[in-house]
């Protein structure tokens, strides 16, 4: 039975931006632009949740046609997102600002903090007894996202990264001599999704061996040394791909006697790659370099998957869809069909299914002697980096939305 609050929406985004936020956002607006009730206004917090609290708010719903198909294949987040911890001070703003709007609907795209923060506005505002239908919408180019079978973001991320890797190897092989050792550092605070994705573009008979090092696997210098050395006394360079979390035996960050921490009071992570780029050439005596992405793998514009463009603007167009069934804190999701031909199916779960709990890499699809990835990562990977787009011509300028 479909219910229809009376009362206007507000889309937020959070988190690290990625190649397809945005077109979770256009999801959103066109459904209930579909809907077609003029009584319906549609907000945008204009810079995240920092945005909404200091009563910075954008009119989505008088955008044109034109405008929001541009912004559906724009990388980053158009309406601007933030980090913060969040108080009841902050919850109390929050529901004061709605209450000001009307705002009956609340859409939060974004991680597993996203999903937290959407999950205690929630029960805020039942406590409150204010009438809000809040509704997560999932992002993460880490992948780690509990509840669904992948993030929007991780496949054009993970599409970027392969494309790297692709072009990396051919410079690689072009040196015959000497030898050398060349590592790659990919985002993955706590998972090995993305430094996975490089398996794609391994090319098994040339001269250049993958060594991949995850999170969810212990990291041994000793025995990535020896697998290095090994390489390299059979005539083989090694592209050294490693998770920027990756940890010890005692489950500690590689890089831990040089964090700093974040707003969130998480470790800050990056570097990895030059702690082991000085352990190689120090302990063996071989030219190493590092290549590091950095954010360039979030939000790059030439390497967005269809696939993943399609799926997240599906997911917030499913988004709007429930919250008219009168679905309330809960995540819009898609599962996997078990068919041959890759398909998805769209539903939902409740945020407290997802909020606390990461997704790992199943161990069973990683190789920890040869430190590879098997074939059935490989499988659940392919699909979602098919597709191209005809890449828009977008101007940074023309994005901007005013503010009211």
């Amino acid at each position: 039975m479909i219910i229809i609050l009376n009362g206007n929406a507000i889309i937020i985004q959070s988190g690290g931006p990625t190649a397809v936020i945005n077109s979770s956002l256009v999801g959103i607006v066109e459904a209930i632009l579909e809907f077609n009730n003029p009584n319906i206004k549609i907000f945008g917090a204009k810079g995240g949740v920092k945005g909404l609290l200091n009563n910075s708010l954008v009119r989505l719903d008088t955008l044109s046609k034109e405008k929001l198909r541009s912004i559906k294949y724009t990388p980053g987040a158009v309406l601007g997102t933030c980090r913060l911890k969040i108080e009841e001070f902050h919850l109390q703003e929050i529901i004061r600002i709605f209450k000001v709007y009307n705002i009956t609907h609340c859409f939060y795209i974004g991680g597993n903090g996203s999903m937290y923060v959407a999950e205690q506005i929630s029960i805020y505002a039942k406590e409150l007894n204010y009438p809000l239908c809040t509704i997560g919408v999932p992002k993460s180019i880490d992948n780690d996202l509990a509840g669904i079978d992948h993030s929007p973001g991780y496949a054009s991320a993970a599409k970027f990264l392969v494309a790297c890797t692709e072009d990396i190897t051919l410079d690689i092989v072009s040196y015959e001599t000497p030898k050398k050792v060349t590592i790659m550092e990919t985002m993955g605070r706590n998972t090995g999704w993305l430094a996975g994705s490089c398996s794609l573009a391994e090319q098994k008979s040339s001269n250049c061996k993958q060594l991949i090092y995850i999170p969810e696997s212990p990291f041994s210098l000793s025995n990535c040394l020896e697998a290095i050395e090994h390489n390299y006394n059979n005539n083989y360079h090694t592209l050294l791909i490693v998770s920027e979390g990756i940890r010890d035996e005692q489950d500690e960050l590689i890089i831990s006697n040089t964090l700093q921490f974040d707003s969130l009071n998480r470790p800050k992570l990056g570097g990895v790659s030059w702690f082991l780029k000085d352990e190689i050439e120090n302990n063996l005596n071989i030219g190493t370099r590092c290549i590091d992405t950095s954010i360039w793998q979030r939000s790059s514009s030439r390497y967005i998957s269809l696939t993943d463009v399609n799926e997240a603007y599906n997911l917030g167009y499913k988004a709007w869809q429930l919250a008219l069934n009168s679905r309330n804190n809960v995540m819009v999701t898609l599962s996997r069909l078990n068919i041959p031909e890759y398909n998805v199916v769209y539903s939902s779960v409740l945020l407290s299914k997802v909020v606390g709990i990461e997704k790992k890499v199943p161990m069973h699809w990683y190789d920890e002697q040869k430190k590879v990835m098997k074939e059935e990562f490989l499988d659940y990977i392919k699909p979602l980096v098919k597709g191209d787009i005809v890449h828009p011509k977008f101007d940074l300028e023309e994005q901007h939305i005013s503010i009211l």
